[in-house]
């Protein structure tokens, strides 16, 4: 077959440079698989897409893939290979864009690819590369094959280069699906010509079986298009209606793949997927409800009913309608046609996530405003959009021009589109209606100018601006100190400045000038969005406004450094440990320890002889009616620094000294408005309540009315009006941070509102103090305990347990060593044993448990041949004339045993030994038990048993005790025949019909009966009484006996066996008490619930083999509990994957802790 061009487009590989060829090991087939591999392969050589091939580098396997008409499909295995190569990033056409411009179009003409990929070559230098293995040799394609990566991108690409001019208008194509399209009937004709001239220009060649040429309607990317509109292929709509409800996870997640496929057609998918969402996650019991079924009823009904979807017309606007639930949001596009009638255009939805089923309804639909923006783009781009509205609300949201957080960024996205909000007057189409009917209206509220939190990622994604990185330090000595910065632009270049501050300075006054340096010169080198990351947690606190300002010298160095954010876009602020900013410490102290005596030095730093606060100092002009005026008035001269009764000016700024030496900077009132909003907005969604009034004076603001007004605020606002009255500035919850109250003590003199707590906390601070910014408490031994919050206590616990150095000790070990280290939490000897109990490492390797996990089980029978336990004894060297094993059946009542030797434990074996030896002997027993050994469990014993009625139970892997029985027998037997056949170990299994006969005879401790007496009624006369008679043989002996005597004696022999199997019952469960009663003793109790995580014990462990490593762990997990049995054992499921495993007796198993 010709092949297009190989100027026009080949297929190639482009291997990343270094990777390794791979052969894969042969794979062996069928016989009648490899006579149809065999035609298959002679057709690829007779068309010219393969050669043979000598000594390939690279070598896959053939996969044999079965149609539907029986026929084989030879694929290859090119994982290898394709993990290999890059990704191609050519663009696929958007499928929406496709079908409708397919639709709505006079006539039709649909055109597939004869062999499509298979037209394009390979590149002569990778197509040796794609060399596969045959058991008739090896070869490799000439043709691009299936299974390639970037197959696809290579034969969009060819189409583009046929098709380049055409495409959009007459032409539209999806890889080698191909449409022939035109407005009218009569110009179709015409444009078909066109089409086929170029593909035989080309060479194209197309598939006559798959075309169909001037139509009215078809299938193009599994849709129905015609000049009504779009439509679901009727034949999977048909498929979906005959499915019955899902059984499993996986069929449910097929269902919910397969309506993915059509979820522009039905109104508020996500509403109603929402119900099988939990039963998709990992761990989680499948239970299919009663909701679940309705849920499933609903989506049936609206698959019967599927709309006709139209393609919008370009030039008229779209509508676009919203809805929102508690569980999900969607929206409806829509558009009205010339004639005024509106058609449905696409239905989107999706499930609300985490934080956002906590959004007010106004906010969910601006939710659902942007996810429809960012899902349905290509429309909204192209076409100008009504959206149809009632709430105010998203009105608000589109026409506000400044707004923050989550509501700014939504704004952000939807600035591109031209979006105009129009009221509903009445709901016209049935689209509209379907939708509705499945996003019930709940309560709506206003949507205040209040932002609550971030936008999760989930929601939309936000192109920002590019951020710049500062890392600050300061440092200060005997005579002024030094300053180092160090700045990132966004591309990676780094500027790091070292400033002498040759002034008397405290450290935190350097970390300020640092602070404000930094900020100063990021600013004139052009950064909007900065950063800034330090080891100063008081300085970086003060500016959150976690810390209030005591210290006069700092409170003007507060004040410029917040004027001086307010400048930027955005500034973000972390705080990192001092180990993790060597850079700028030493930059600072680089310029801490220069001296300067005439010239300054020709090294980068920059000297500074007065603070930088005189440098920032701003003169505000203050109104006749300023509150502050007359306080100004009172201060005069020239000190930097003056105090009048609770005021003091620091740098001509006023500020007001509150109780505990706490200073604010007193604000006008036109100031105090915007900053009591602003604070109030950042801050009253936030856990746990604080007031607004501490919240202004921790962020340094202050004016006289400040109290009262910030009470109003919060009495107003809903999320705020409740405020605890015990614990309101600083007692936080200790999942907080629980060392909150001692901080605020020591930094600000502020003691709980609540006089039990302010009692507690005065009895408790003696043994706590303060170095530097650092909580300390003193420990009995006198050293001091570094006191650590939550995060830091997991890190150090992280570390010392599982780091570079960590042992994985226990827990007493652990928390002993966390005191010796010099750390502190209240809860650390509990943190520590839940620690070190969920620690997976730790679990995964423990030793295995020897105590059993349940107690005795019973397994006496109601009657004789009720149950039959099976085993395999073997393989036994020597052999004994072939045989290597022997097959064993001990009935559980009498303890009758049958047994015969095996040359192959084969399912056929073990089937005719049950059909010989136990039905046709014994009658069809109730019940047989066995291990899972493949020869009982296999097709014929499973055909053999249900034929006959007879249940099989089979106990656990690697637990021989679940089948104790059998295995109690096999010990007996072993030890009978190894005495007879001491000297003569090749002759076993002629003996073994005399062990049989010895045990069968013998009294067994359970019953005070033989299984032969219990059975047959009477004691059996053995060899002995032959050779020496006994009396009862010597009386048959003597005496003449007639047919009546022996039948009346028969007859008593049988009316006594009840009663010996009675006696041989009431033995038994004395003898089982006994046993009981010992065996439970030694019990630890573990007894787990359906979906408890639990680990098993590695199979190597079980199996008291090797294992793969020295290393390996003896645990295996986490699985969770699917199913429980009343005998000890359990059916697990894999969390990962969802795989079920073998069913597992509860020894081999523990409890599993995260």
């Amino acid at each position: 077959m010709p092949d297009l061009d190989p100027n026009l487009v080949s297929h190639t590989l482009n291997i990343e440079l270094g990777t390794r060829p791979v052969v894969q090991p042969r794979r062996n087939f069928h016989p009648e698989v490899e006579k149809q591999i065999k035609v298959e392969i002679e057709k690829l050589l007779a068309a010219g897409f393969i050669k043979p091939f000598k000594h390939p580098t690279w070598l896959a396997n053939i996969v044999p893939v079965k149609k539907k008409t029986g026929v084989i499909r030879v694929c290859t295995d090119y994982r290898d290979l394709t993990r290999a190569c890059p990704k191609d990033e050519f663009p696929l056409p958007n499928m929406d864009i496709l079908i409708d411009s397919t639709s709505g179009q006079g006539m039709l003409s649909f055109m597939d690819g004869f062999s499509g990929y298979n037209q394009i070559k390979m590149s002569l230098k990778d197509a040796e590369k794609t060399a596969f293995r045959t058991p008739y040799g090896n070869f490799y394609y000439t043709v691009m094959p299936f299974g390639l990566k970037n197959a696809g991108a290579t034969y969009q690409r060819a189409m583009t280069a046929v098709f380049h001019d055409m495409m959009g208008k007459e032409v539209e194509d999806y890889v080698d699906d191909l449409v022939v399209k035109s407005k009218t009937r009569l110009g179709h004709q015409e444009v078909l010509r066109k089409v086929l001239e170029r593909c035989r220009l080309y060479g194209l060649k197309m598939n006559p079986k798959k075309c169909a040429f001037g139509v009215s309607s078809g299938k193009f990317l599994v849709f129905q298009v015609h000049q009504r509109g779009i439509d679901v292929d009727p034949e999977r709509t048909r498929a979906l209606k005959s499915l019955s409800p899902p059984k499993n996870p996986k069929e449910l997640k097929s269902f919910v793949g397969r309506l993915s496929y059509i979820r522009r057609f039905i109104p508020g998918l996500a509403a109603m997927m929402s119900t099988f969402t939990p039963l998709l996650k990992k761990g989680q019991p499948y239970i299919w409800s009663k909701e679940c079924q309705e849920a499933y009823q609903q989506v049936q009904q609206l698959i019967a009913r599927l709309p006709t979807m139209r393609a919008p017309t370009p030039g008229l606007p779209l509508k676009l309608y919203l809805a929102a639930t508690n569980t999900a949001v969607g929206a409806l596009l829509a558009q009205d046609s010339h004639e005024g009638e509106e058609s449905p255009i696409y239905y989107v939805s999706r499930q609300l996530k985490g934080a956002e089923t906590r959004y007010p309804k106004t906010e969910l639909l601006c939710l659902a405003l942007v996810y429809a923006a960012q899902r349905l783009r290509h429309y909204f781009l192209a076409h100008k959009l009504q959206l149809v509205v009632k709430t105010d609300p998203v009105r608000y949201l589109l026409t506000r021009p400044v707004l923050s957080g989550r509501l700014a960024r939504w704004l952000l996205q939807l600035s591109e589109f031209d979006i105009v909000c129009t009221t509903p007057k009445a709901i016209r189409g049935q689209a509209v209606i379907d939708m509705l009917a499945l996003f019930p209206e709940v309560e709506e509220s206003i949507l205040s100018k209040e932002v609550l939190g971030e936008l999760p990622e989930v929601v939309a994604t936000v192109v920002e601006e590019a951020s710049w990185t500062l890392y600050f330090d300061g440092s200060s000595t005997t005579n002024g100190g030094g300053a180092g910065v160090v700045i990132i632009n966004p591309e990676g270049q780094t500027s790091a400045l070292s400033f002498k501050l040759d002034f008397p300075c405290t450290n935190n006054v350097a970390e300020y000038e640092a602070f404000i340096m930094g900020l100063s010169t990021a600013r004139e080198m052009g950064a909007e969005r900065v950063k800034v990351i330090g080891d100063s947690n008081l300085v970086l606190s003060q500016l959150q406004g976690s810390f209030a300002v005591k210290e006069a010298t700092l409170a003007p160095y507060r004040t410029a450094a917040e004027r001086l954010i307010n400048s930027f876009k955005q500034v973000v602020m972390e705080h990192i440990p001092g180990v993790t900013n060597r850079y700028a410490d030493a930059l600072a102290t680089l310029g801490s320890k220069l001296s300067y005596v005439q010239e300054q030095p020709n090294i980068t730093v920059v000297r500074r002889e007065t603070p930088v606060v005189e440098a920032m100092v701003q003169e505000e002009l203050l109104e006749e009616d300023d509150w502050r005026k007359p306080l100004r008035k009172e201060f005069s001269g020239e000190s930097s620094i003056k105090d009048l009764k609770d005021y003091v000016l620091i740098f001509g700024e006023l500020y007001r000294r509150l109780p505990g030496g706490v200073l604010t900077r007193c604000v006008g009132m036109v100031e105090a408005r915007r900053r009591l909003q602003e604070v109030h907005d950042a801050t009253c969604s936030l856990e746990p309540v604080t007031s607004l009034y501490r919240r202004l004076q921790r962020k340094g603001y202050y004016w006289p009315e400040m109290g009262k007004q910030a009470a109003d605020v919060q009495a107003n606002c809903p999320k705020c009006s409740t405020i605890p009255t015990t614990e309101e500035a600083f007692t936080v919850s200790m999942a907080e941070d629980w060392r909150a109250p001692y901080l605020a003590f020591f930094v600000e003199g502020a003691l709980p509102t609540d006089a039990k707590l302010a009692y507690k906390l005065k009895k408790t601070v003696k043994r706590y103090f303060m170095d530097g910014a650092t909580l300390y408490r003193k420990g009995f031994n006198g050293e001091p305990l570094r006191c650590l919050e939550r995060s830091e206590a997991h890190q150090v616990m992280q570390e010392i347990h599982a780091g570079e150095c960590g042992e994985h000790q226990g827990m007493k070990r652990l928390y002993r060593q966390l005191l010796s280290f010099g750390y502190y939490w209240p809860t650390m000897k509990k943190d520590a044993h839940d620690f070190v109990k969920k620690c997976h490492t730790c679990q995964i390797h423990a030793n295995l448990s020897h105590k059993p996990p349940t107690l005795l089980q019973d397994m006496r029978t109601p009657w004789p041949f009720h149950t039959w336990g099976l085993d395999l004894i073997g393989t036994i060297h020597p052999p004994s004339d072939g045989y290597i094993w022997i097959l064993t059946a001990t009935e559980y009542f009498t303890k009758w045993v049958e047994a015969v030797p095996l040359r192959k434990a084969t399912g056929a074996a073990v089937s005719n030994f049950i059909l010989e030896y136990i039905v046709c002997r014994f009658g069809i027993p109730y019940k047989i038990v066995t291990d899972n050994g493949t020869p009982f469990v296999n097709k014929q014993v499973s055909s053999t048993l249900n034929g006959y009625g007879i249940k099989h139970r089979r106990s656990t892997p690697y637990y021989p005790q679940g089948n104790g029985q059998a295995e109690a027998t096999n010990k007996t037997i072993l030890r009978i025949l190894s005495k007879m056949v001491y000297e003569y170990k090749g002759n076993w299994s002629t003996h073994l019909p005399d062990a049989l006969w010895a045990y069968c005879t013998s009294p067994r401790g359970a019953t005070g009966f033989s299984p032969y007496s219990l059975v047959y009624g009477s004691d059996a006369i053995s060899p002995v009484e032959i050779t020496i008679p006994t009396a009862r043989v010597s009386a048959v002996n003597d005496l003449e006996w007639d047919a009546k005597s022996c039948s009346d004696w028969r007859v008593l022999d049988l009316e006594a066996a009840d009663e010996r199997r009675m006696e041989a019952e009431r033995k038994m469960a004395l003898y089982h008490r006994t046993t009981a009663q010992a065996y439970n003793r030694t019990v630890k109790p573990q007894a787990f619930k359906q979906g408890d995580l639990v680990l098993k014990v590695a199979e190597h462990v079980r199996r008291q083999i090797s294992g793969p490593s020295k290393f390996a762990p003896q645990w295996e997990g986490p699985f969770a509990v699917k199913e429980i049995h009343g005998s000890g054992y359990y059916h697990l499921i894999s969390v990962k994957d969802g795989t079920l495993a073998d069913p597992i007796n509860g020894k081999w198993l523990k409890p599993y802790y995260c």
